[in-house]
């Protein structure tokens, strides 16, 4: 009870520390917990559906590898010798020889293959079976029903669902194409649900590549739009999620095709949310009884030299008292002592980490100047008055062929270089800046100018490019004083980096040698005229003219414009009218819906030759061949319909200029694309189809030849004369006279 009454008997001086601290704590606690919560709870559910598909993809794999056995050991078989002499010739109970050693060979399949699976040999041209160590003759009704399930199948190997188990038909010899056997394997229910069994939901289902039901360890069936869903995905392995918010898992084979799928059901995803909040009740409750806990030993601590004062106001100490009191103050001194020992050699581990984000943080502007000079003296920089610095950023121009990816680790063998070639007096340590640049500050002294700072990167270059065996451009800033300007001098850097647009690989800017340019950018110098010419050249031309017209266009762009921004947006305004033109004549959706693609990569690439490959190969050809694919086939149908009205109307006064009234198109378009598809023009078409029909009436009718030529629209029936011999060589009553019946 004393003890007690002292916990609650306190002085002020314990309250005003063990409230503020047990208060924010709570309320630190609290919200991580929550935070804690969120962010886990959108991550069970993709965790658990991964778990499952390792799962499905772990019974696929064992599957799998089980058949594959079954059908290595009958392929090997049925290609011994002693399988040939045995296959063709007839067996009965005198051939128990025969029959032993078959088995013995399917007793073998039993041990190598699946357990508790059944093999039989079936003859077919001989009509036996051995199954299970007994031979069996089979009926024409057995044999006839064999042959119909094998030319259902159209594979020399079928899997097909019986009664609890799967059947296995596989024509032998495998490699031949006189195939006179069947092996086959049957494996039950009872050993797939062995390989199945660690399921949480009992469910699991395999469809082969006919879409049956090969096994389903509960009898369950598959909703049929589910099913539809599964077997017409695109993706080898993914899930559904049904409408009653069970997942279905499934995963393709490449061997087979068959199809695996199981199921994580909906129970299941909010039995382990349950988990997670109990879970953190639990550790919240726990942090905070051991967060109390500690704020009352510490404000307990911290209020007993003051409740020592005041005893010894009121007491009258001893002189065994105040040592003790004192030994207790160098004990705790010598305690802190210890403390900061420990923090300085964890400090002295951490140095490099932290002297990395100093730099970041200089580089984003987040050091005041207070806070400068205390870094500068915590990471041993000595800093002259009179000294200046330079931002150098480096990117990669070319990673030789390397994957994108492997960019960070080439950042970071770019970081050791500069590490070795610049001296430690004359820099900053240097860091990653972003993902894509490498950023260093360097020290400017006396001894230091702008020869020596192109001597280091000139070195670093070289080096990259014989031990990396990649390319990388550099971007210098201003000269600064002032190391709280850095944001500005990295800033201006990183703009330099952009006239790599102009200048190509392995570049060297300084930003004092384009910052006259920068005044340029809203200035964008676009070449219409030229523009117009490959948009029209689009419409009709062949690809190796398009391709002139567009480097031309290109090459203006580059040529008038020296800003890298100008650049890139005169590249995308010309990205924008190719797009549209193809957007106007019927393009591909596909090559369309890539643009967006394309734009992202225009934006992110300064190398002007993979851009002008970009946008030739990726955007440009494909547009034209679709719109000449399209062209093509309006022309030819247009052609079509001038024939029709041609054959209809031939006998009637008919013009190109009457057709095209008719076909509501312009004249001179619709003789060019006749021409064109037909090869010659109109009027030859016109006069040649007349004169086939005119041979026909001179033929098989008895009109005179006025009455052809009149009703062939000739105003003279000497012109038709004429018209005739030139075509056929003699006239039309000499045609008729050699040509009667």
């Amino acid at each position: 009870m004393r003890r007690l009454r002292g916990i609650f008997k306190r002085s002020s001086f314990f309250y005003s520390i063990f409230i503020p601290i047990a208060v924010i704590g709570t309320a630190l606690i609290t919200g991580f917990g929550f935070y804690t919560y969120n962010e886990t709870y959108q991550k069970i559910q993709s965790n658990l559906i991964v778990d499952r598909q390792i799962y499905v993809n772990q019974v696929k794999g064992n599957l799998e590898q089980k058949i594959q056995t079954i059908e290595f050991l009958f392929t090997n078989y049925s290609n011994t010798n002693s399988f040939k002499e045995l296959i063709n010739q007839p067996l009965d109970h005198r051939n128990f020889m025969e029959v032993r050693e078959v088995s013995s060979e399917l007793a073998y399949f039993g041990v190598m293959g699946v357990n508790n699976a059944t093999y039989q040999l079936i003859s077919l041209s001989q009509g036996w079976e051995i199954n299970n160590g007994s031979l069996n003759q089979l009926s024409d009704d057995e044999i006839d029903e064999l042959y119909s399930t094998i030319e259902k199948s159209n594979r020399y190997l079928t899997w097909t669902p019986e009664q609890n188990e799967m059947k296995m038909l596989m024509l032998l010899p495998t490699f031949s194409r006189e195939r006179s056997a069947i092996g086959v394997a049957n494996i039950s229910k009872r050993s797939i649900d062995r390989l199945v069994q660690d399921s949480d939901d009992n469910f699991y289902m395999i469809f082969n590549q006919d879409d049956q039901i090969l096994y389903t360890n509960n009898g369950e069936k598959l909703d049929n739009d589910l099913k539809k869903t599964i077997m017409t995905a695109d993706d080898k392995e993914g899930f559904v999620k049904a409408e009653n918010g069970d997942i279905y898992i499934y995963s393709q084979s490449d061997y087979n095709q068959w199809i695996y799928i199981s199921r994580l059901s909906e129970d299941k995803v909010r039995s382990s949310v349950l988990d997670l909040e109990i879970g953190l009740v639990l550790i919240i409750a726990l942090l905070l009884i051991l967060f109390i806990t500690i704020t009352y030993i510490v404000s307990n601590t911290a209020s007993q030299p003051m409740k020592k004062i005041r005893d010894l106001l009121a007491v009258d100490p001893s002189a065994v008292g105040r040592k003790a009191e004192i030994d207790q103050i160098l004990l705790g001194i010598d305690t802190i002592v210890e403390e900061n020992t420990d923090l300085s050699l964890k400090l002295n581990h951490q140095k490099p980490e932290l002297e990395n984000l100093f730099q970041l943080n200089l580089f984003r502007g987040r050091v005041s100047t207070d806070e400068l000079a205390e870094k500068l003296a915590q990471f041993d920089y000595q800093i002259a008055d009179d000294e200046r610095f330079v931002v150098m950023t480096i990117q990669i121009d070319d990673l030789g062929g390397r994957e994108q990816s492997t960019i960070d680790i080439f950042l970071l063998a770019i970081e050791n270089l500069v590490s070795e070639l610049i001296p430690e007096k004359h820099r900053f340590r240097p860091i990653v800046l972003n993902q894509n640049t490498q950023a260093t500050i360097l020290r400017l002294t006396s001894a230091m100018n702008r020869k020596q700072i192109i001597t280091y990167c000139e070195s670093i270059q070289s080096a990259a490019r014989q031990y990396l065996k990649i390319k990388i451009s550099f971007g210098i800033s201003d000269i600064y004083s002032d190391l709280t300007n850095s944001k500005l001098a990295v800033d201006n850097a990183k703009e330099a980096l952009h006239f790599r647009i102009n200048l190509g690989q392995e570049s060297m800017i300084f930003f004092d040698e384009i910052v006259s340019q920068l005044d340029e950018k809203s200035v964008i110098k676009y070449p219409k005229e030229a523009e117009q010419e490959l948009l029209d050249a689009m419409r009709s031309e062949e690809v190796s003219i398009v391709q002139s017209h567009f480097t031309k266009v290109f090459d203006l762009i580059v040529k008038e414009n020296h800003n890298p921004l100008t650049i890139r947006n005169a590249i995308l305004r010309l990205m924008n009218s190719i797009i549209q033109l193809g957007q106007l004549l019927g393009a591909d959706y596909d090559v369309l819906q890539n643009s967006q693609n394309l734009y992202l990569e225009v934006l992110n690439k300064d190398n002007l030759f993979e851009i002008k490959e970009l946008l030739l190969h990726g955007l440009i050809i494909p547009i034209v061949e679709t719109i000449q694919n399209v062209t093509d086939r309006e022309m030819k149908n247009l052609s079509d319909k001038v024939t029709v009205l041609v054959h209809k109307q031939y006998d009637q006064d008919i013009s190109l200029e009457s057709i095209a009234d008719q076909l509501h198109y312009n004249s001179n378009y619709l003789s060019s694309v006749f021409k064109k598809e037909m090869g010659l023009n109109f009027a030859d078409y016109l006069q040649n189809y007349r004169l086939m029909i005119a041979k026909e009436w001179l033929i098989q009718t008895k009109m005179t030849i006025k009455e052809i030529s009149e009703r062939l629209q000739y105003n003279n029936p000497q012109n038709f004369i004429r018209f005739f011999k030139k075509k056929e060589g003699l006239t039309p009553g000499e045609y008729r006279k050699q040509n009667k019946r």
